[in-house]
């Protein structure tokens, strides 16, 4: 096995990939890069079996073949070559591999590509396409909700559902719950209940944030999907079970409701007052008055009141919040003027964006106070 390239070129596949790589596993081959060299270039792949992701590269003078390197030594190597050209060379009866620059020479050690996991064959039940900015932000709106309990798979995972022309993401760890949604005109196809999981979806939501390509292509299978944009492929194992039903748990109207609230100059305050909450969990009080909302926070160290002008429609309140999952939401929300709408001082609170064509919704349960 045999090809050129240069350094810029396998860094970029080692850090596109290395997203992937398992960082502990008792299989040592996980924590390797698949390099694969074929006629037409190089593809790049790493996993932690829970999610793939490969890319491909330019390469010439090529010997097909592959083979599997650690991921932490290929990776420090290579960042450390001068620039330039890159030849590598990889004895596939040995598993070794040497890297030859200047008049300089690296060897490594690395694993039969027998020994790696390979993707998938998938037959898709679903194809189609998103513009890649939408699917990227609509990943960023919902992923802080996401749950962090193993045993509770289904709540690690941001449900994707694709009906009447619309794309809908939503993920709740049972205490919040955030939803993004977007029209796609002239879309037929029927997808519900499909569940990726939370770390997938934040790496590729990391990876669109560079892409090149306006367009990413998805596919979905009975238990993966996939996701390609331009050379970057990641393949994710799609996570089993009922994801609840989050229409029964947003309310249909209000007791309060605060409009046209600025939630940059909320956050900033929210975020100043969760400095000073208490340490164990960090709660923020917000009193709505008929012409101003106060958010204030005490604890041994201090406390802190600040009032901002608002507008109450209905009932007047004392509400608490875990002062994170306020700001999460708030920041999600983006910078455009929002809606508080209040369920009394323990029904659910919801953040929505005046502007009809921004379809985020983030819902916070208060904590109730002593």
């Amino acid at each position: 096995m045999r090809f050129k390239t240069t350094r810029d070129n396998l860094l970029t596949g080692i850090t596109t990939v290395g997203r992937a790589v398992a960082g502990k596993s008792p299989m040592p081959v996980l924590g390797g890069i698949l390099i694969e060299a074929d006629e037409e270039g190089l593809t790049f792949t790493g996993t932690n079996l829970e999610f793939y992701i490969s890319c491909r590269l330019t390469a010439s003078d090529i010997i097909p073949g592959s083979i599997v390197l650690p991921a932490r030594y290929f990776s420090e190597i290579i960042r450390r070559l001068p620039e330039g050209p890159v030849s590598f060379i990889a004895d596939l009866s040995s598993y070794s591999a040497a890297i030859r620059y200047g008049r300089a020479e690296a060897s490594l050690n690395g694993y039969a590509a027998e020994e790696f996991p390979h993707l998938p064959v998938l037959t898709p039940r679903a194809q189609f396409s998103l513009r890649s900015e939408v699917l990227r932000d609509v990943t960023r709106q919902v992923l802080y909700a996401v749950g962090q309990d193993e045993l509770r798979p289904v709540f690690t995972g941001i449900l994707l559902e694709l009906t009447e022309q619309e794309l809908r993401a939503v993920a709740t760890d049972t205490h919040r719950l955030a939803l993004a949604r977007v029209d796609l005109p002239g879309s037929d196809i029927n997808l519900t209940n499909v569940i990726l999981p939370g770390k997938a979806l934040g790496e590729l939501g990391r990876l669109l944030s560079a892409a090149e390509d306006e367009e990413t292509e998805v596919a979905v299978a009975d238990s993966y999907a996939t996701f390609a944009n331009g050379p970057v492929r990641v393949l994710t194992r799609l996570i089993e079970g009922q994801f609840p039903d989050y229409r029964q748990v947003i309310p249909g109207g209000y007791r309060s409701r605060l409009d046209q609230v600025e939630p940059l100059t909320l956050l900033a305050a929210v975020e100043r007052a969760s400095t000073l909450a208490a340490n164990e969990t960090p709660l923020v009080v917000l009193e709505l008055k008929a012409t101003e909302l106060t958010i204030s926070a005490r604890s041994q160290v201090g406390s802190l009141i600040e009032e901002l002008p608002a507008a109450l429609d209905g009932e007047a309140l004392q509400v608490a919040f875990n002062a994170g999952y306020l700001i999460d939401a708030l920041r999600a929300a983006g910078p455009a003027p929002v809606s508080l709408e209040f369920n009394g001082p323990v029904g659910p609170a919801l953040i929505r964006p005046v502007a009809e064509d921004n379809g985020y919704l983030g819902l916070v349960l208060p904590v109730r106070l002593a």
